[in-house]
């Protein structure tokens, strides 16, 4: 199994956990609910216990699933390129967006361009803010890398 399938199947854990407690909440199944915030520890004791890489690839998918795109994104300031890129390259990520509007956004995806990944263009994916008064994701732009 690739490091990426093991993403996918803590991730798919992880949202059959929240299912899973949403409907105790709604009957009040408090017993139920404690199962799933037990079970839930111990899937982040296992995402943990594969290291700090692991765990944030976990959250960047974790992210780009519950944001609904359908790339990693890439969105705070980052001033190791080479480390995210040599991570990416290990759990086989072929594509991410880059979202940052941090001041040295464009110094680190000129860095990336350096360092071996091709500017495919931009889009626009959901960001990490929400509309007001709405479940829905703001759009942003974004830069398309593949590596």
């Amino acid at each position: 199994m690739t490091k990426m399938e093991s993403i996918e199947r803590f991730y798919g854990r992880s949202e059959e956990l929240e299912k899973k407690f949403d409907a105790a909440e709604k009957a009040e199944d408090a017993q139920t609910m404690q199962a799933c915030r037990d079970a839930y520890q111990v899937l982040v004791k296992k995402v943990q216990a594969e290291g700090e890489d692991f765990g944030n690839m976990m959250r960047l998918y974790s992210d780009m699933k519950k944001h609904g795109n359908s790339l990693l994104d890439l969105s705070g300031t980052y001033r190791e390129p080479k480390k995210i890129l040599q991570v990416f390259r290990e759990f086989g990520v072929k594509e991410f967006t880059f979202s940052s509007t941090w001041s040295s956004a464009v110094q680190v995806a000129w860095e990336f361009t350096q360092l071996g990944c091709s500017l495919k263009g931009m889009t626009e994916i959901y960001g990490s803010g929400q509309k007001f008064m709405s479940n829905e994701y703001e759009r942003i732009p974004a830069f398309i890398f593949s590596l």
